[in-house]
């Protein structure tokens, strides 16, 4: 009898310890807030699942990540400000919008700088786009936030609904809906069309009433703002790259022990393996349906030299912008990308046959 009571009584407390550790355990973990502006089917969002599931793979669960998108957390300079708070934890966004920040950046915002996505692969996974995520993230840290990587190799494609664009010519007078990037509307400007300031949640209704004739974004973004439903063409031209940036608080990073740092180190690697696979599968994904569901007219352009020649003024408008040190390795790098671009012979856009 006393034999199994004691059997009893180690059963009681063996219970209690998986529970009670159980509850600790629970009670122990840490969510991390990532926060972006987009839609559930844009990279941002899937590449930040992936992340936050492998954060708490390597954890064991101790360290999560809840992903608010649709700017749920705000817009994408709200967002960033959080991370320097540390109200927010991580965020991904565009180096459009980060570039105010983070000088360094604005350079990946230089219209024609790139071919098209096997270009910017291409550099980005060479000893090129080390320094420029190197110099970004001593920069980062000054203003509070930590660089952990840039990824995507997507374009802001033009979209409109006067003509297909297949020369310079093409743009003279097409009023475009662009960010508020200065580098972005200073492109238009000396690419012959009329930039034109509007709150995004405005353009639909814009487009199809003919206020504005046209807009730039990313293929995903294109499709899941129905935009195709309201314009007749697609160029696949790369004025400007549609990269995004991870970005966490240095904040939130300096209260983690270094196993959750050390794991949080690791899984930037998923992170950037999504938003590439992402940009080049739905993108070419998204074009497609549009295609199909309204009949959008897609084209390429063969030869990109009178594009990049007319926008060359807007290099010389950044380098004297920048900060003096940041001017000379900013052109170093522009020179470095484009000697790169010299061995890119022929470009692959999201696997779209034209």
């Amino acid at each position: 009898m006393k034999i199994k009571k004691k059997k009893l009584l180690a059963v009681v407390v063996a219970t209690f310890m998986i529970f009670s550790s159980a509850i600790f355990a629970s009670a122990a973990a840490k969510t991390l807030k990532y926060g972006h502006a987009n839609a559930p089917i844009y990279f941002y969002h899937t590449a930040g699942v992936a992340f936050g599931e492998k954060v708490e793979e390597l954890t064991n669960g101790a360290l999560k990540v809840k992903v608010y998108p649709y700017g749920q957390l705000g817009g994408e300079r709200d967002i960033t400000e959080g991370l320097q708070l540390g109200t927010v934890d991580l965020q991904a966004t565009s180096i459009g919008v980060t570039g105010t920040f983070i000088p360094a950046l604005r350079i990946l915002n230089l219209p024609f700088l790139f071919k098209g996505p096997k270009h910017w692969m291409k550099v980005m996974d060479s000893n090129v786009g080390q320094l420029i995520l190197q110099k970004c993230r001593e920069q980062g840290e000054k203003v509070g936030l930590k660089v952990l990587a840039i990824a995507a190799p997507d374009f802001r494609l033009p979209m409109n609904n006067v003509r297909p664009i297949k020369t310079l010519e093409d743009f003279e007078g097409l009023k475009i809906r662009t960010m508020e990037v200065p580098l972005h509307v200073k492109a238009y400007q000396y690419l012959g069309a009329n930039p034109t300031p509007l709150p995004f949640g405005e353009l639909y209704t814009a487009l199809q009433t003919g206020v504005v004739d046209g807009n730039e974004n990313g293929p995903l973004t294109l499709y899941g703002m129905k935009f195709h439903e309201v314009q007749k063409y697609l160029t696949l031209l790369p004025v400007v790259s549609n990269a995004g940036i991870l970005l966490m608080s240095k904040k939130t990073w300096e209260k983690l022990p270094e196993d959750q740092q050390l794991a949080i180190t690791k899984s930037i690697s998923i992170w950037r393996k999504k938003m590439r696979q992402d940009a080049l599968e739905k993108g070419g994904w998204a074009i497609k349906k549009m295609q199909e569901e309204t009949g959008l007219i897609v084209n390429g352009v063969e030869d990109l030299e009178p594009f990049v020649k007319a926008t060359e003024p807007v290099y010389d408008w950044l380098y004297g912008d920048l900060p003096e040190d940041t001017a000379e390795w900013a052109r170093e790098m522009v020179g470095k990308i484009r000697k790169i671009g010299e061995t890119v012979k022929e470009e692959e856009w999201y696997g779209i046959s034209l």
